[in-house]
C-alpha cells in the first residue's frame, strides 16, 4: 500500500490520475507526457462505439501510443484481463453513474487494470470512472455503498472544486468517520505516484475533508 499523509492507495509501479471531468486534454496530455510503462494505450469506454471510437482519436491526436479498446461488457473475461494487463495506458471513462462503472469494472477488468498498474501501467480515470475507485460511492440520496477502493478509505467526488458542493457525501463521512472525502475539479487531477508522490495538476481544485476519527 502506497500512502501521503491521509492519502493511501493500491501498490503499484504505475501511477494513478483521477481526473474530475472526461474529456480534458490538458490532463489528457499532462497523464501521456508522465506514462513511461512499455505498451500500447488501451481504453475502457462504456459510451456509444462513436463516441469511444472519437476519444481514441482525440488521445492518438494529443500523442498517445497506438490504442485499442476493452468492451468490459462483452468480451469474455480471460480476453479482458489479457489486452488490459499488458497495457502501458489505460483511460477509464464511464457514463455519468458511478454505480454503473463500478459494475462494469468488477472482476476481469478490475483485475487486468490492477496487473498494467504492478508493472507501471498508468490509470487514467475520468470523470464518474474516478468515483468508482474510490472506497465509497455516494449515491444523490446519500447512500454510501463499496467502491473499488484503489484510493482507499475516501470517497471521490468528480467535478465538484470542494466537498461542501456536494451536500450527499457528508453522509459517507458519518458513516465512515475513518475515511476522506476528496473533491476534484472539472479542470482538475489528483495525482498519486509509486513511491508515495501526490500531485495536482491543472486548476488545482483538489479538496480533502477529513473524518471525525481524525480529529480525537
Amino acid at each position: 500500500m502506497a500512502f501521503n499523509n491521509v492519502l493511501r492507495w493500491c501498490d503499484g509501479r504505475g501511477w494513478l490520475v483521477f481526473s474530475g471531468a472526461v474529456g480534458s486534454d490538458a490532463i489528457r496530455a499532462a497523464a501521456l507526457g508522465r506514462a513511461s510503462a512499455d505498451g500500447g494505450l488501451a481504453l475502457v469506454c462504456m459510451g456509444s462505439p462513436e463516441r469511444c471510437e472519437q476519444v481514441l482519436d482525440d488521445l492518438e491526436d494529443l500523442g498517445a501510443p497506438s490504442g485499442y479498446l476493452v468492451d468490459v461488457l462483452s468480451e469474455a473475461d480471460d480476453t479482458i484481463r489479457e489486452r488490459l494487463s499488458e497495457a502501458g495506458i489505460i483511460v477509464v471513462i464511464g457514463v455519468d453513474d458511478a454505480l454503473a462503472v463500478r459494475s462494469a469494472l468488477l472482476g476481469a477488468a478490475s483485475d487486468g487494470i490492477m496487473a498494467a498498474f504492478a508493472n507501471g501501467a498508468l490509470i487514467l480515470l475520468e470523470g464518474w470512472a474516478a468515483a468508482a475507485a474510490g472506497a465509497w460511492l455516494v449515491t444523490a440520496e446519500g447512500e454510501s455503498l463499496a467502491g473499488l477502493s484503489w484510493l482507499q478509505a475516501a470517497t471521490v467526488i468528480p467535478g465538484a472544486a470542494s466537498v461542501s458542493d456536494y451536500p450527499p457525501a457528508r453522509s459517507a463521512l458519518i458513516s465512515h468517520p475513518e475515511s476522506i472525502a476528496v473533491s476534484i475539479g472539472g479542470g482538475s487531477a489528483l495525482v498519486l505516484g509509486p513511491d508515495g508522490e501526490v500531485e495536482i495538476w491543472g486548476q488545482r481544485q483538489v479538496s480533502i475533508v477529513l473524518g471525525s476519527d481524525y480529529h480525537r
